[in-house]
């Protein structure tokens, strides 16, 4: 029950997010700082095993890669992304963290070609990776 509601309010506020960095070009902070625990806690309080290594290497990888890609971006990568990223990384855990990225790239590539646009938001693609790695159970087999 906890995993489903995870698995709906993670969809949601992905959309939300992905569609006011479409929107605006700007995530609301406030979000992220209420997403954290929240998504934390329900993890925690759901009936399936939680591996707390897997959940702090997840939230490490998706914080600290995206932190190194928006400085040496010379800050052209927003920091929602890089908060978007550790929250995915959280959730996910490292291997799926990796796996939703990389489709995110490969969409974010594809739809900068297909748009003729040098930028574009990365939020929606890495939301459609990460929702899509989460409702898929992602590579479950690896653990």
């Amino acid at each position: 029950m906890a995993a489903n509601l995870i698995k709906i309010l993670f969809t949601l506020f992905s959309g939300m997010i992905a569609g006011a960095d479409i929107k605006t070009g700007e995530v609301p902070r406030l979000a992220f700082i209420a997403a954290f625990p929240v998504f934390l806690l329900l993890k925690i309080m759901s009936n399936e095993d939680v591996n707390i290594d897997e959940t702090i290497k997840g939230f490490a990888a998706g914080l600290f890669i995206f932190l190194f890609a928006y400085i040496m971006s010379g800050k052209k990568l927003g920091l929602a992304d890089v908060w978007y990223s550790a929250l995915a990384g959280m959730l996910l855990g490292p291997l799926n963290w990796y796996t939703a990225i990389a489709i995110a790239c490969v969409g974010g590539i594809i739809l900068a070609v297909l748009l003729k646009k040098p930028a574009i938001p990365f939020i929606p693609c890495m939301a459609a990776g990460s929702v899509f790695i989460f409702l898929t159970g992602g590579w479950q087999w690896a653990y």
